[in-house]
């Protein structure tokens, strides 16, 4: 066998420990800092009431977390929380705004307009048993019409067990 064919199992190990450690733990009390020393920039910050801000790390389009982590007006982490779950699935209510779901789970991984039922969908993958789909369905002229989830057939996270 060649010597290269030997090595691609230790490239890939190399390869997803890498992908592993660009989202090491973040925990209360973090100085913000030390946050983006950790994650990177986040591709979100939404300025909040208290003074707080709330920092959005989605890993989309086919990454199945998202973490919002609040930073109080101290600097420091007051609070970490992965979205892509049931848990917040489950705070999507009719009558909700886009921007209120936006704060609520992050950017979606995919977005499609349906111009004759007048209807937008946004789409997030996530891993709760297995590979999900969550599906917020937006009336074009109000708020949420209703949400669905499913398993996304198209990935099989258990291919290479």
């Amino acid at each position: 066998m060649p010597r290269d064919l030997l090595a691609l199992p230790s490239v890939a190990l190399a390869v997803s420990l890498v992908g592993c450690a660009a989202f090491s733990p973040v925990k209360n009390g973090m100085d913000e800092m030390q946050v983006e020393a950790r994650m990177g920039k986040p591709d979100t910050v939404r300025k909040n009431s208290d003074g707080s801000e709330t920092w959005e790390y989605p890993t989309g389009p086919l990454g199945r977390q998202t973490h919002m982590i609040t930073v109080g007006s101290d600097h420091s982490v007051k609070d970490v929380r992965q979205v892509l779950s049931e848990e917040y699935f489950s705070k999507v209510v009719p009558g909700m705004s886009r921007e209120e779901v936006r704060r609520l789970l992050g950017r979606p991984a995919e977005t499609s307009v349906f111009p004759r039922r007048d209807e937008e969908v946004w789409t997030w993958r996530y891993a709760e048993p297995g590979p999900m789909l969550f599906h917020a369905v937006f009336d074009r002229s109000a708020g949420t019409v209703r949400t669905s989830l499913h398993e996304d057939e198209n990935l099989d996270l258990t291919a290479d067990e």
